[in-house]
C-alpha cells in the first residue's frame, strides 16, 4: 500500500497536468477540443480521488504511530522527568502559513537580480512549491462571490467607512481560492481592494469571473410589450413572442504597464513588498478597467457604459445642470429599473449638483444622517467616476439607472512577470501584470441606464 507521501507525490503530478490544461484553455491560438474536455474531467476526478485517499492514509498512519507509543512511564511525576520528543515523520509536511508565502514571494522578486536569497526564504520556497527562478507567477483572484461581497461594501457604505469595513473583513474565501498556496494573501487583498477603490464602474457593475477566456454568450430578452389578457371560452391564445438577443463577452488583454522597484527596497526585509506591489498594480488595473468600462468603444476593447446607455435628457444649457433636469432624468427610466438605481458623475459635476436647490431653497444633495450610510441625490445614491466627462458642450455628464445591468467579465487569473535585465543599469527591477477583461450593458431594448447630455450650444 502506498504511503501518504507517495500519494501526495502522485497528486502533484496530476495537479501539474491540470495546470497544463488550464493554460491550454486560456491559449487564444488554440480551440478547446472534446478530447481536452474529457481529459480535464478525468484528471480532476483523479485529483479528488487521490485527495480522499491521502486523508484516509494519513489518518491510518497517525493511528498506527499512536499505537506504538508506550502506555505509561514510571518516571512521570519525578522532578527529573522530561517528555520524550517524538521524531517528525519524513512524510509530514509543515503547514504553509502566510509568512511562508510572503517569504517565498520576496525570494522570487529578489532572485536573478544579484540579491541574496536567505535560508529562510529558500525554505519557504520549498514549502510552498515555488521556483524563485521562474519568469512569471499566476495570481489566482478571488471568485465571483467574494469580489461581489467587496463591491457591495463600496456600493452601500459611505466612502469614509469603506476602508475600515474592508480591513475588518477577510477575503472570505480562504487562502487557496484567494491566491493559491504560492501568492501571499496580502498581495491579493491589496490588488483586489485597490482595483475596486480606483474603478468606479467595478464598484457598481455586476462582476463575473471565469476560469478561461473563451467567448461568453450572454442572452438578453425584452418581454415588456407582452402582458396577460382575459381569454373568452373556446378562444385561441394569440402568439406573443419576446424579443431575444445576446451579448458576446470577449477577453481583451489589459496590462498594468511597468512598475519599477529599486534594489534597495527589494533588500529591505521590513518593506512589505507583496502588499505594496499589489497596491500599485491594483490601482493601475482598476483605473484602466474603469476607463474602458466608462468610455470604451466596443471595437477591440470593452463597450463603455456611456456608449451603451440611451439618451434620457438633453440639458437646456451646455455649461450648467438644473435640479429639474435631474428629476427628468430619473423619470426617464422605467420604474422597474429605478429599484437599486443610482447616479454616476465626475467629482466636478458632483460639486455643481451639490450647489443646486429645490423650489423651497433646500439642497437636493442629501447628507447621510446614519453612520456609514452614503450621501444621496434626490434620495438616490451616487458613484463618483473620474472618467466621466465634466460639464461642457454636448458632454454626457450624468448617468442614472440600474448599473447592475452592466456586466464585467474578468478571467480569474493575472499573470505577473518580473523583468530582470531591462532596468539593470538603473539598479531596478521591473514588474508588469496582464489580465483579460470585457464589459458591456445587458440591454435588450429596455434602456436600464440613461444619460443627461449638455446642450450643443
Amino acid at each position: 500500500m502506498p504511503t501518504a507521501k507517495e500519494l501526495r507525490e502522485k497528486r502533484a503530478e496530476v495537479a501539474k497536468r491540470i495546470q497544463e490544461l488550464a493554460d491550454l484553455a486560456n491559449d487564444e491560438k488554440r480551440d478547446w477540443t472534446a478530447e481536452d474536455e474529457q481529459e480535464w474531467q478525468r484528471v480532476n476526478e483523479e485529483y479528488d480521488a487521490l485527495t480522499k485517499r491521502i486523508e484516509r492514509q494519513e489518518r491510518a498512519e497517525r493511528v498506527a504511530a499512536d499505537q506504538d507509543e508506550p502506555v505509561g512511564d514510571r518516571r512521570i511525576g519525578r522532578d527529573d522527568f522530561q517528555e520524550p520528543q517524538r521524531p517528525e515523520r519524513q512524510d509530514q509536511t509543515p503547514q504553509v502559513t502566510e509568512r511562508h508565502r510572503a517569504l517565498a514571494f520576496q525570494a522570487w522578486c529578489r532572485h536573478q537580480s544579484g540579491l541574496p536569497v536567505t535560508d529562510e526564504q529558500a525554505e519557504a520556497c520549498r514549502l510552498v512549491g515555488l521556483n524563485p527562478a521562474q519568469s512569471h507567477l499566476d495570481v489566482r483572484l478571488a471568485p465571483t462571490e467574494a469580489v461581489e461581497e467587496m463591491a457591495e461594501i463600496f456600493r452601500t457604505r459611505h466612502p469614509d467607512a469603506v476602508r475600515r469595513e474592508l480591513e475588518r473583513r477577510d477575503l472570505s474565501v480562504g487562502t487557496n481560492a484567494s491566491g493559491g498556496y504560492t501568492i501571499p494573501e496580502g498581495f491579493v487583498r491589496s490588488l483586489e481592494h485597490n482595483m475596486l477603490a480606483y474603478g468606479g464602474m467595478l464598484q457598481v457593475a455586476s462582476i463575473l469571473r471565469t476560469s478561461s477566456g473563451n467567448d461568453l454568450h450572454w442572452p438578453t430578452v425584452d418581454d415588456t410589450a407582452n402582458e396577460a389578457v382575459v381569454l373568452a371560452e373556446a378562444t385561441q391564445v394569440a402568439a406573443a413572442d419576446p424579443t431575444f438577443s445576446e451579448v458576446i463577452f470577449k477577453a481583451y488583454k489589459l496590462t498594468s504597464k511597468m512598475v519599477k522597484i529599486s534594489a534597495e527596497l527589494l533588500e529591505d526585509s521590513a518593506f512589505d513588498l507583496a502588499a505594496e506591489l499589489g497596491r500599485m498594480l491594483g490601482e493601475r488595473l482598476g483605473r484602466g478597467q474603469n476607463s474602458y468600462y466608462t468610455t470604451g468603444t466596443g471595437t477591440g476593447q470593452p463597450t463603455g457604459v456611456l456608449n451603451a446607455a440611451s439618451l434620457g435628457v438633453t440639458a437646456a444649457s451646455g455649461t450648467a445642470i438644473t435640479a429639474d433636469e435631474l428629476l427628468d432624468l430619473i423619470h426617464s427610466i422605467d420604474p422597474a429599473y429605478r429599484t437599486d438605481a443610482r447616479f454616476m458623475l465626475h467629482d466636478q459635476t458632483l460639486l455643481a449638483v451639490r450647489k443646486l436647490k429645490d423650489n423651497n431653497g433646500q439642497y437636493i444633495w442629501n447628507t447621510s444622517v446614519a453612520a456609514g450610510e452614503p450621501d444621496r441625490i434626490f434620495g438616490f445614491p451616487y458613484t463618483v467616476n473620474q472618467k466621466m466627462p465634466t460639464i461642457a458642450l454636448s458632454a454626457k455628464t450624468v448617468l442614472f439607472g440600474q448599473f447592475r445591468q452592466y456586466k464585467v467579465r474578468q478571467v480569474n487569473r493575472i499573470r505577473l512577470y518580473r523583468l530582470t535585465e531591462r532596468y539593470r543599469d538603473y539598479d531596478q527591477e521591473g514588474f508588469v501584470a496582464f489580465m483579460r477583461v470585457d464589459g458591456n450593458l445587458l440591454d435588450a431594448g429596455t434602456d436600464p441606464i440613461k444619460y443627461l447630455q449638455q446642450a450643443a450650444a
